[in-house]
């Protein structure tokens, strides 16, 4: 059973949304120059330690900022939908277009002078050691000259990271970065020196390691700057909410979710630093309704929420989903202008026994894009001949909206046709 009643928008997701398009997106230096210092320190060390000591030096010393009223926190740039730069990908087409991304037709981003200067300083550390450069090492001239002369393109994904995954936001949920430390160090113990593929094997896990050491003291930070603008704040309402993100925070991505704000919080940090890691678009939150509802379930079934608040915590997440940002190229803003980063979320279906699952969170992810109403995520619905009535009308509500929102995906075709393959 679930329930299908309206819950009222609250008045801070509205404020939320006029904050973030109150102006135009910023191109930030601060990841740039950050990724190249730790380049430069590990010269000589293997390729994924070298990513990870980059990925660490990156969340120990990047901007953090937690805006006014947020619920939810972990940002990117300190500009509302601003974004960084990933020089190591390709940086070219960027430093052609320094003058002009501010004016261009398609997805524009204000750049200050100051930052036009960095990020050319930055770049020239990054001459012949870019992915952009790998791959057209690896080409054949005549696909190079096609490329040239338009005949087809790599497009986005020559100049950016790729994306187009979904990760387990679950077990992150259930057993936090310590939980995946701690079997990522139990595969080292085992590993032996003699083993032919020793080198490899514990050069990754010992990244893994680093990589989730490097997230946790990320979400501390994050504590301390609450803890610290709690102190400061003279609003009991804000300073009551301050001292709850912190407590999220020192507790989350660290340790697994013990409480549905809690679980909120530890997939935001997930979400956020993927994309800050890599560029890649198309990272997608997947079923969020299945491995957020225990949490949620729990906690109303407690009277620890209600599904008020419950609702505004979704809402946060999507206008967070919102926040994140990435510049592409010129031609390539074209084809995807809108600034979309397609995060696809999708609610509804059934369970691997052919049981449907919608449940509450089904309903409020369909009623988290009416109150937010902007293109992330990138809402789907699972539909089949046991859906239920209301899931199936309130997706149809929100279609109305002409938001263009959901997709609707028939389980009925589409796993036959994966089971087939």
């Amino acid at each position: 059973m679930f329930n299908t009643t309206d819950i009222p928008k609250s008045a801070r997701i509205t404020r939320l949304v006029d904050h973030l398009y109150e102006k135009m997106p910023v191109i930030e230096s601060a990841r740039a120059k950050l990724i190249t210092e730790s380049y430069q320190a590990t010269e000589g060390e293997p390729m994924i330690t070298r990513r990870a000591e980059a990925f660490a030096h990156i969340l120990r010393h990047i901007p953090i900022i937690i805006r006014d009223e947020e619920l939810i926190v972990g940002s990117s740039t300190i500009a509302p939908r601003g974004c960084q730069t990933y020089p190591e990908f390709s940086y070219q087409w960027l430093e052609d277009e320094l003058d002009t991304v501010e004016t261009r037709s398609a997805d524009p981003f204000y750049i200050a002078e100051e930052t036009k200067q960095e990020l050319r300083e930055v770049h020239k550390y990054w001459k012949g050691k870019t992915t952009s450069e790998l791959a057209t090492s690896y080409m054949a001239p005549e696909a190079i000259k096609a490329i040239e002369h338009n005949i087809f393109t790599p497009g986005n994904y020559f100049y950016n990271g790729v994306g187009h995954v979904t990760v387990k936001y679950e077990e992150v949920l259930a057993i936090g970065y310590e939980g995946i430390m701690a079997k990522a160090q139990a595969e080292l113990d085992r590993c032996h020196v003699g083993d032919g593929d020793y080198a490899r094997r514990s050069h990754f896990l010992s990244a893994v390691i680093l990589s989730c050491q490097a997230v946790m003291e990320y979400a501390q930070r994050y504590a301390a700057l609450a803890e610290k603008m709690a102190a400061e704040c003279s609003d009991p309402v804000r300073r009551n909410e301050l001292e709850v993100i912190a407590l999220n925070c020192s507790r989350v991505p660290a340790k697994g979710a013990g409480s549905f704000y809690e679980a909120c919080q530890s997939f935001w940090f997930v979400q956020q630093l993927i994309q800050l890691e890599s560029s890649g678009h198309s990272i997608s939150p997947g079923r969020f309704d299945q491995y957020m509802y225990p949490y949620y379930k729990k906690d109303l079934e407690n009277g620890n929420i209600t599904r008020e608040f419950a609702q505004e915590l979704m809402d946060c997440i999507w206008v967070k989903l919102n926040d994140l940002n990435k510049c592409r190229d010129a031609a390539s803003a074209e084809g995807f202008a809108g600034y979309s980063l397609f995060q696809n979320l999708i609610a509804g279906g059934q369970n691997k026994d052919g049981e449907d699952v919608t449940n509450d969170l089904s309903i409020m992810c369909i009623q988290a894009s009416m109150h937010v109403h902007l293109p992330q995520p990138s809402l789907s619905v699972r539909v089949w001949n046991g859906s239920p009535h209301e899931f199936l009308i309130k997706a149809a509500e929100l279609t109305r909206t002409g938001i263009g929102l959901p997709a609707y995906y028939n389980d009925e075709v589409i796993i036959p046709a994966l089971q087939n393959r």
